[in-house]
């Protein structure tokens, strides 16, 4: 919008240019040709800049819906990126937790060099010879069993990649609430700025037919100021709700994360008049206690809580670590230097110094540890009951906010109901005041006051329409429809 207008003054000021030039041609020459050459560029140049500006404009500014405004945020959010992230690392954490009931394998070498007094590998005495050894190992380890330690991990990894995908439907549906929010001020704002171009035409047409009016003696120079000051207000006002527009866009694309290089521009006709919300408020009470991310997010950790105190009291009992290791190893050496007498093949040395491992397992007894095992378990008692007092926390504020949503979307929608009585009444009555004004039975004061109560029911009706809509959407959104869906479906 601000490129628009940019270009139509430059436009303007070019048209401007060549009938100053026109003029001054008049003025100097009577050349009746040229004068009609000078008249027929000017116009031409204004119909080419306006068609040009109008290109301009239509390729810079794009009019986004409210759908296609959130679309753009989600995929622009860095909220949501980092719940992404957040998402990913639980999905590998909880495939982490599964590998722990596959056995694992593992293999080692090594090779050393031994100078000076050292022990003999071929009969474990002192030596002196310079002897280079070369070991070989591989394992193989089988868990059976762990005390629950792996269940209860994968347990909780598993609550965790809910929390985590809850979370991010959480933050997606806060980003589209506060872009939903931010593109309804716009709406309103610009309906503010329409309803005062209203008032400001209007007390214009009023402040020329009481000039005309002064001029003939019937109305009095005072009458006239009153009504400038009336014009000279409604522009105030004009400009106050354009500055506020401007505000609403910078709130808005802020909430979209918008980095477009074009203006961002929306749609304010929403198509929606009177939204019907169908579901009572104790059936959206319900359903929102049994489906949303916040209660069920609440409900995971408190089963978090209590597999974190099942750990702890099983770390009170005797530890028995049931599994199967196998281990096999081999080595080979070689005497160096003018006395090292000779050493068997390295083949050889491989299978002869060959030796197994058979581990199944290893049970111990706990006897005193610093009271840690202790502590740990009255610690896990203690989060277990802080999650169970949350849960209950946001249940209730839940209940307190869908009723709150409910009252407010109620109330809204019959402020609504009466502010367009109240608009309906308002024009008749402006425009009875209007044509007593015209024919000199009221004050410009009785027109102002007129004005002013029109001004303000239809601001009424139009803040009260809009609030009604999103109350509407809002409790929607805690009986399972989300805010995009709303959009999508304008209903």
């Amino acid at each position: 919008m601000t490129l628009f207008i940019f270009s139509f003054f430059v436009n303007r000021l070019r048209f401007n240019h060549l009938i100053f030039l026109a003029w001054f041609r008049y003025t100097t020459t009577t050349n009746e040709e040229i004068l009609k050459n000078d008249m027929k560029q000017a116009i031409l140049t204004l119909s080419v800049s306006i068609f040009l500006t109008l290109l301009s404009h239509a390729s810079f500014a794009q009019q986004m819906t409210l759908l296609e405004c959130m679309e753009y945020a989600l995929e622009n959010s860095l909220t949501i990126q980092q719940n992404e992230n957040s998402l990913s690392n639980a999905q590998l954490e909880y495939k982490a937790a599964i590998a722990e009931f596959f056995p694992t394998m593992s293999a080692s070498t090594s090779a050393s060099l031994s100078f000076g007094r050292a022990i003999d590998p071929a009969n474990n005495a002192y030596t002196t010879i310079t002897t280079f050894s070369n070991s070989y190992g591989a394992s193989v380890s089988v868990p059976i069993f762990s005390a629950r330690r792996l269940i209860n991990s994968l347990k909780q990894a598993k609550l965790s990649r809910e929390i985590s995908q809850s979370t991010l439907e959480t933050a997606r549906e806060n980003v589209t609430r506060e872009v939903m929010s931010c593109y309804f001020d716009v709406v309103y704002y610009i309906g503010l700025v329409d309803i005062a171009e209203q008032r400001l035409k209007a007390s214009q047409r009023s402040l020329e037919l009481i000039k005309t009016q002064f001029e003939l003696g019937q109305r009095s120079r005072a009458d006239m100021q009153e009504v400038e000051a009336t014009v000279a207000s409604n522009e105030y006002t004009l400009l106050s709700n354009q500055n506020s527009l401007q505000m609403a866009y910078i709130s808005l694309g802020s909430a979209m994360n918008y980095q477009e290089d074009k203006p961002l521009e929306i749609n304010p006709d929403i198509g929606i008049d009177s939204p019907i919300v169908a579901s009572s408020l104790d059936g959206v009470i319900d359903y929102a206690l049994a489906n949303h991310n916040s209660v069920l997010n609440a409900e995971r950790s408190v089963r978090s809580s209590e597999i974190s105190l099942s750990n702890a009291k099983w770390q009170m009992a005797p530890s028995l670590s049931s599994g199967i290791s196998f281990s096999y190893g081999t080595n080979y050496y070689t005497r160096m230097g003018r006395l090292a007498t000779s050493t068997s093949d390295w083949l050889s040395q491989i299978k002869d110094n060959k030796g197994t491992s058979l581990s199944l397992g290893s049970i111990s007894f706990p006897i005193f540890s610093g009271l840690n095992r202790r502590h740990n378990k009255l610690r896990a008692r203690n989060n277990l009951r802080n999650a169970e007092i949350n849960a209950e926390d946001v249940r209730r504020s839940l209940q307190t906010d869908i009723t709150r949503a409910y009252q407010q979307m109620q109330g809204y929608g019959a402020q609504y109901i009466v502010n367009r009585k109240r608009v309906d009444t308002a024009k008749v009555a402006y425009q009875g005041m209007e044509q007593k004004f015209e024919q000199g039975m009221v004050s410009p004061l009785d027109l102002q006051t007129s004005s002013m109560a029109l001004l303000q029911a239809e601001a009424d009706m139009l803040r009260t329409r809009l609030s009604y809509i999103i109350q509407c959407r809002i409790v929607d959104y805690y009986n399972g429809v989300s805010f995009i869906e709303s959009a999508a479906i304008k209903k």
